[in-house]
């Protein structure tokens, strides 16, 4: 694939727009993560958010997934664990290792933020056609499966 300057300038839009949404996407993730727990902020309701979809997961997987050290891993999920968000059973298979899984509580509160976060994308997204919205997701899918796939070849 060649690439020529306009090429090169759609990919300094991309990067300029994904910071844009990452930035705005934490002051959203922050207004559902105070509904879970007042005492989490958007990086720990992140984690809470990954836990619940992949339970039950070891704290070396969460740490991978998020590109953190397990030592500021550890801090997001001892404070899920403190607040009774999150339990941590032995690993059956490793008797060193727990597993991570939600507790009751954590799914309900969980559950209800889901919710409101749904109807949230619901209003924002209302003036998207059906088909632009999955152009969207379609683009962000192949965007996160060629990140993924790059994953272990440096930045």
């Amino acid at each position: 694939m060649t690439w020529d300057a306009a090429r090169e300038k759609e990919v300094d839009r991309l990067e300029e727009q994904l910071s844009v949404f990452n930035r705005r996407s934490r002051h959203f993730l922050r207004s559902f993560a105070s509904r879970v727990h007042p005492g989490i902020d958007a990086s720990t309701y992140a984690v809470l958010l990954v836990i619940a979809q992949g339970a039950p997961l070891r704290l070396n997987d969460l740490a991978e997934e998020f590109g953190l050290d397990k030592s500021t891993m550890s801090r997001h999920v001892t404070t899920l664990i403190r607040l009774g968000l999150v339990q941590r059973d032995p690993d059956p298979l490793d008797g060193r290792a727990f597993l991570l899984k939600p507790s009751p509580d954590g799914l309900h509160r969980l559950a209800a933020a889901v919710a409101a976060r749904r109807g949230e994308w619901r209003g924002r997204l209302d003036d998207w056609s059906t088909d632009e919205l999955a152009d969207f997701v379609n683009g962000l899918l192949r965007l996160n499966s060629d990140l993924e796939r790059r994953r272990g070849n440096g930045p």
